[in-house]
C-alpha cells in the first residue's frame, strides 16, 4: 500500500501601513476630526486584508484610538492574537500585529522601544510556531521569528545615523532572543515600512543575511508601494526573510521549518507595481463606492486605492517544507555581526548616495 502524499502546507505574511487618521490631512482637514470617515476608511482596509487570507498581518501606523481599534479587534480578534505596541511619547499611533491562532501559536512577544538615540520608533517582536505538527515535532523545529517595524523618514542626510541606529535596536532584540532560547536557526521574517530603498538601512538588511521576497521572486524590488507626503511614488515597504530553507548547521540531526518563498504580490492584485499612485483623500460616501473586486480599470482601482491609505499591502506566501519536499541544501546567511556592519556603514555614509536624492522618485 502506498504512503499517503504529505499535506502541502504553506504560511503567507502580509505587512501593510494603514495611514493613521490623526495623520491623514485633506482638504485642510484631520481625518481623526471625523469619526464616520475614519470608521469607513478602517473597515475598507479590514475587508482589503481579509479578502488576502493571511496567517500573519503586520500594520504600521496603526492608530491607538478607541473605537478605531475596537473596529479591527472586533473583525480580527475571533480568529488571530491581536498584539500591539504604542510609538513612545505623545505619538498617537504604533505597531499591530495579527497571527492566526487557528494554524499558530505565540511564545514570546517583546516591544522594541526605538528611542534616545534611534528616535520615537518601536517595533514588535514575535516567536511564533506552527500548530499543526505539535505531536511531531520539538517547539525549536516549529518555531520562527517575526519582526514588524517602522523606520524614521529620512528627511535629510542627517536622518541616515538614526535609522541606522534603529535598525540595529531590532536586529540586536532578535540577536538576544535568539541566543538566550538557542534558535540559532530559525526563519526570521523582518517586514514593515522602511521608509526608503537602496540607502544604507536597505544594505545593511541584505548584507548580513535577509534577502527581499519580491526581489527573490520578481528580480527586482516593487517600483512603487508609496504615494508619499511630497506625493513621491516610491518602494519602501518590504518583506525580508533571512534562514528560510537552510538545513541546520547547529544541530546537525535535527530538522526545523523551512520556508520556500513562492509568491509575493501588492494588493490590489490586478495593480502592477508600476502604477503610479494617487495622495489619499476622506469624506466620500462609502455607500455608493463600488467594491474593489467589481473593477477593471487600472485607473479605478487607483482611485480605490487613494480612498484606502497611501501604502499598498505586501503579501509574501511560503510553501513550508520537510524533509521530502526540501530542496537543495543551501549556506546559512548569518546575522550576528549585525552590529560591525551597522558601524561599517555608518563610516560610509559620506560616500554613499544622499537620502534626499534616493527618495526623489523611482529608482531605476
Amino acid at each position: 500500500m502506498l504512503a499517503p502524499m504529505l499535506r502541502r502546507r504553506s504560511l503567507s505574511l502580509m505587512t501593510f501601513n494603514l495611514l493613521a487618521p490623526c495623520y491623514f490631512r485633506h482638504g485642510g482637514r484631520l481625518e481623526s476630526d471625523d469619526s464616520t470617515a475614519f470608521l469607513s476608511r478602517a473597515q475598507a482596509a479590514i475587508h482589503a486584508i481579509k479578502r488576502e487570507q493571511c496567517d500573519v498581518v503586520c500594520l504600521q501606523e496603526f492608530w491607538f484610538d478607541r473605537a478605531y481599534q475596537r473596529a479591527f479587534r472586533q473583525a480580527f480578534q475571533g480568529t488571530h492574537y491581536v498584539h500591539t505596541a504604542k510609538r513612545p511619547g505623545d505619538k498617537q499611533d504604533g505597531l499591530a500585529v495579527f497571527v492566526d491562532k487557528r494554524k499558530l501559536e505565540l511564545h514570546y512577544v517583546e516591544s522594541v522601544d526605538l528611542v534616545e538615540d534611534a528616535g520615537d520608533r518601536v517595533a514588535l517582536l514575535l516567536h511564533v510556531a506552527t500548530k499543526w505538527n505539535r505531536a511531531s515535532a520539538s517547539l525549536p523545529q516549529r518555531s520562527f521569528l517575526l519582526v514588524n517595524s517602522h523606520l524614521t523618514f529620512p528627511h535629510t542626510q542627517m536622518y541616515a545615523s538614526l535609522r541606522l541606529n534603529q535598525i540595529d535596536r531590532v536586529l540586536a532584540a532578535v540577536r538576544k532572543y535568539v541566543a538566550r532560547q538557542e534558535l540559532y536557526d530559525v526563519p526570521v521574517l523582518l517586514c514593515g515600512d522602511f521608509n526608503d530603498y537602496d540607502d544604507p538601512v536597505y544594505r545593511l538588511v541584505t548584507k548580513h543575511g535577509f534577502a527581499s521576497m519580491f526581489a527573490h521572486l520578481h528580480g527586482r524590488e516593487a517600483r512603487i508601494t508609496h504615494c508619499n507626503h511630497n506625493n513621491r511614488e516610491v518602494g519602501v515597504d518590504f518583506i525580508f526573510g533571512a534562514r528560510l530553507e537552510s538545513p541546520s548547521t547547529v544541530i546537525q540531526d535535527d530538522a526545523r521549518l523551512q520556508l520556500q518563498p513562492v509568491d509575493c504580490h501588492l494588493v490590489p492584485r490586478r495593480l502592477p507595481d508600476v502604477a503610479r499612485l494617487k495622495r489619499p483623500q476622506f469624506g466620500h460616501d462609502w455607500s455608493h463606492v463600488q467594491p474593489p473586486v467589481l473593477l477593471t480599470d487600472e485607473e479605478e482601482l487607483v482611485d480605490y486605492w487613494r480612498m484606502v491609505s497611501d501604502h499598498r499591502p505586501l503579501v509574501t506566501r511560503f510553501q513550508v517544507l520537510d524533509e521530502a519536499t526540501g530542496g537543495d541544501a543551501k549556506t546559512v546567511q548569518s546575522i550576528e555581526n549585525a552590529g560591525e556592519l551597522t558601524a561599517e556603514m555608518k563610516a560610509s555614509l559620506e560616500t554613499t548616495t544622499p537620502l534626499d536624492i534616493a527618495t526623489d522618485g523611482l529608482t531605476p
